[in-house]
């Protein structure tokens, strides 16, 4: 992005963009400082960085490219970006929801159940950080709309096919695709719409579309396996995808940095591949033997668990140190250390990681509920998470009109307050209860918070990143996201599977079902109280954030 003079050029619509650096507070005494890519957090006399959320003046930053937008194109590409982050965990609710069936009809080994869905997370997992360095040096656009069209053909096969290992290995290849998609959405947000209510409903509906894909993801599953039958479910996911795709072709911004160095030159250079392959490598086995614990309460003792354990446990250690050692050395940095030493940033992601962890729990644990405990069809289990769905539409709709308003210490806090009832009321159900009293109201209020905190934490996390860092930048938070999802699935999954065991000599098949729900429901309370007490403590000092600035 060249380096222009501020000006506005005719409008088109209402979104006249002048692309602005978005860090906040970080002084710099040079024009080069403030053009820097991601490596260049020297540690050596960089001044201290700070995330201001209040609101309050900052003075002008340097502007690029001022570029207008038409209102075609400005809703063309929050439709674009929000759609395929609804399908990202729209499919994996419908494999939820739908399992049972695939698993008879292609013939999954018991022990393998959970694979389709673990290999998902773990594959995407791995490689966000990396596809998130990659981006910001080749282009968001070309990374996003290469993920998006593989993601189309990984669905389609997914629909096609005809053995647990086929599933397995497609659903990999799926998480890979998306991996190229989740970590450009901040950086092709903020390039397209200025600050103020245009960028802000663009953060709140594509935080709509992961938590809304997953709830309807499970409705819909439920409709297709007990009708048409799951395999049109990703056909129909393949079609409305391939749409999305080919719009994205005209209506995402280009996005180039500066720099007169080959891309090629760059990507050898400008990217720090070993920490890259260090925290890639932690985190994929880290995700492999939750995963392995979810499947199986039995797995966590096996040897080979163990080591892959304490070999992920010291790369993540290491990990610092090297940022450490390259920042000293002036040599790139995945991700600089000194971003952790804000507390607004480090609240952010630590209640986003508790967050996601609670709500993936809440969406497994009922829908086993209903289908193992009551014995529900998939189709009547989808149909009573219809309320679920409303509510994320709704609170994202509000959060997009309160966001420049209302402190976000307030927004979360009320918002995790009120999500926090929903695994007090699952975790005191009957067996036979009436889903019109705590199951209904569980479902309806669970998704208040991760919605708020989704779009919150988008705006936040782009002010806090310059503007050539924000596909990293969404690499990060998306990697804390799913990092959650995966580590709350293990952790609950092994204390239900723990609890069941135990109880099952005395009581019958449903009721130590049940006593192992509660488990996982408390744990999910525990989990859910956590973000109420980082919010409020970690974001006091935070004002409000997405306004409009001249």
């Amino acid at each position: 992005m060249a380096p222009t003079t501020s000006s506005r050029s005719k409008d088109h619509g209402p979104f006249v963009v002048e692309e602005r650096s978005l860090i906040q507070g970080l002084r710099v005494g040079t024009e080069t400082m403030a053009l820097k890519s991601h490596h260049g957090f020297e540690e050596q006399g960089e001044p201290p960085l700070t995330l201001r959320l209040s609101g309050e003046n900052i003075p002008s930053e340097p502007s690029v490219t001022a570029r207008s937008v038409s209102t075609a194109k400005g809703i063309t590409v929050i439709v674009t970006l929000a759609g395929v982050s609804f399908l990202n965990t729209m499919g994996s609710g419908i494999l939820i929801a739908s399992l049972p069936r695939i698993s008879s009809d292609i013939g999954i080994p018991e022990g393998l159940i959970l694979w389709p869905a673990a290999v998902y997370a773990l594959a995407a997992g791995c490689l966000l950080l990396i596809f998130g360095a990659v981006a910001d040096i080749i282009g968001a656009k070309l990374l996003w709309v290469t993920g998006s069209y593989l993601y189309v053909v990984f669905t389609i096969a997914i629909g096609l096919s005809q053995t647990s290992l086929q599933i397995i290995l497609f659903r990999t290849f799926l998480g890979i695709s998306i991996s190229m998609c989740l970590p450009t959405a901040v950086s092709l947000i903020t390039h397209t719409f200025p600050r103020g209510a245009w960028r802000n409903t663009a953060f709140a509906m594509n935080g709509m579309g992961q938590p809304l894909g997953y709830a309807l993801g499970l409705v819909l599953g439920g409709i297709f396996t007990d009708t048409v039958g799951w395999r049109w479910a990703y056909y129909m996911m393949a079609i409305i995808n391939f749409c999305l795709s080919t719009a994205s072709i005209w209506s995402l911004p280009s996005i180039s940095s500066v720099s007169n160095r080959s891309r090629t030159h760059r990507l050898i250079k400008e990217v720090d591949w070993l920490g890259a392959i260090i925290v890639s490598v932690a985190l994929g086995l880290l995700m492999y033997v939750l995963a392995m614990t979810s499947s199986s309460y039995h797995n966590m003792p096996d040897a080979r668990n163990i080591v892959l354990l304490a070999i992920s446990v010291c790369l993540l250690i290491a990990f610092p140190f090297w940022i450490n050692y390259q920042t000293k050395h002036s040599r790139p940095a995945l991700i600089p250390n000194r971003l952790w030493r804000n507390p607004s940033f480090t609240s952010i992601c630590v209640s986003v990681f508790f967050c996601w962890a609670s709500l993936n729990g809440i969406e497994y644990f009922a829908t086993l509920y209903f289908q193992k405990v009551q014995g529900l069809s998939a189709l009547e289990s989808s149909i009573r998470f219809l309320p679920h769905v409303i509510m994320g539409v709704s609170v994202n709709i509000i959060t997009a009109i309160l966001i420049a308003r209302v402190r976000i210490q307030v927004l979360t806090t009320v918002s995790a307050l009120v999500t926090l009832i929903a695994p007090i009321l699952m975790a005191t159900v009957r067996v036979d209860e009436n889903f019109w009293l705590a199951p209904f109201w569980a479902l309806f209020l669970s998704p208040m918070n991760p919605d708020v905190l989704f779009t919150v934490s988008n705006i936040v996390i782009s002010d806090a990143f310059p503007p050539e860092i924000q596909s990293l930048a969404g690499g990060v938070f998306n990697e804390v996201a799913q990092f959650g999802n995966s580590v709350g699935l293990a952790v609950t999954a092994a204390i239900a599977a723990s609890i069941t065991e135990h109880s099952s000599s005395g009581l019958d098949q449903k009721k130590a079902l049940m006593k192992g729900y509660r488990g996982a429901f408390w744990t999910i309370f525990a989990s859910a109280a956590t973000v109420l007490v980082v919010v409020f403590v970690g974001l006091r000092n935070g004002g409000t954030v997405g306004k409009k600035r001249d």
